[in-house]
């Protein structure tokens, strides 16, 4: 679970009326975040026991009775959800985030935006397979332009093999 999608849900249930339990766990959500933008430099049985503090923590925050419907909604949430609340605090391998994911993102909502959208199925799904593969090339750092040749040979040969068959 993002800690910065749930911290974002929080501060608008606390908006919305909810100081109950919206309050407290947006405390715990900044705590959090805190302890994960370190955890590199912290060991493993540290960050177990940042880990316990915070499920300690946590446990309390869950029993407040939220206000108002945006409340009750990430509550419910997290009640269905709490065990993968924390998963960064014992895998170093699962962001704290998904900032990155939302980087890769970006590119395909700002086209969406100025585009107005697509106006067939195809378009949408050809756009997401270049953005894909886009993507893919510029995160192993490999020639975006060689990449799309490559793919685009690939899938030649591919249809050229399969109508053969």
């Amino acid at each position: 679970m993002c800690l910065a999608h749930l911290l974002r849900d929080a501060t608008y249930a606390i908006e919305c009326g909810d100081t109950a339990f919206s309050a407290p766990f947006r405390w715990l959500l900044l705590r959090a975040i805190a302890i994960g933008r370190r955890r590199e430099t912290l060991q493993d049985s540290t960050l177990k026991q940042y880990l316990y503090d915070l499920n300690r923590r946590l446990d309390r925050i869950m029993a407040a009775v939220p206000e108002g419907e945006p409340g009750r909604k990430l509550h419910k949430r997290m009640l269905a959800n709490r065990a993968h609340l924390f998963v960064f605090m014992t895998n170093r391998a699962v962001p704290y985030t998904n900032n990155t994911s939302e980087r890769h993102l970006r590119p395909s909502v700002i086209f969406r935006k100025v585009t107005n959208g697509f106006r067939c199925e195809w378009g949408a799904e050809t756009y997401a397979a270049f953005r894909s593969v886009v993507s893919t090339a510029k995160a192993n750092r490999a020639s975006v332009l060689d990449t799309v040749q490559f793919v685009l040979s690939t899938k030649r040969r591919g249809e050229t093999m399969a109508g053969a068959g």
